[in-house]
């Protein structure tokens, strides 16, 4: 009977032995010496969220920053690049949601992608020209070196 116990208890010992290795990464519990529970594989425990999207108003404000500290705004030009900024990113955001909405069981074709562009394109040449008649020809020149690095940029 002794025996028969010894034998029960040495199976029970590697069954969990057994267990806990593959439930730990294959070391027990220090798993791959590193010194805690699980197999440090570098993935993270828990699901991370996808960034949101900045609003218009975010994307305005950013870019009215940008274009106040690189073309040293007057408060007069300050106050119409705001309002300009905003009015764009409004039409723009507006037209995304739209847009995302339409396609959201079905993804969009080719046409209506570059359709999209096309759309988006237009809105900021238009937004440009206006923005060329606030600005002095000074600012216009360094607004267009550096334009490219302003926040949205493609």
């Amino acid at each position: 009977m002794k025996t028969t116990v010894k034998y029960v208890g040495i199976i029970a010992i590697l069954l969990i032995s057994f267990s806990t290795m593959a439930q730990f990464g294959g070391g027990g519990f220090g798993g791959r010496g590193q010194g805690g529970f699980g197999g440090g594989n570098g993935i993270p425990q828990t699901p991370t969220t996808p960034k949101k999207p900045p609003t218009a108003d975010e994307m305005a404000d950013e870019e009215t920053k940008w274009m106040n500290k690189k073309l040293k705004l007057t408060e007069d030009q300050l106050l119409s690049v705001e309002t300009l900024n905003l009015d764009y990113a409004l039409r723009m955001g507006d037209y995304r949601d739209a847009f995302m909405l339409a396609h959201a069981t079905a993804r969009p074709t080719p046409q209506e992608v570059q359709k999209a562009r096309e759309t988006m394109e237009k809105w900021q040449v238009e937004k440009e020209t206006k923005l060329q008649v606030l600005l002095t020809p000074e600012q216009w020149e360094i607004y267009q070196k550096k334009k490219k690095s302003k926040p949205g940029a493609q």
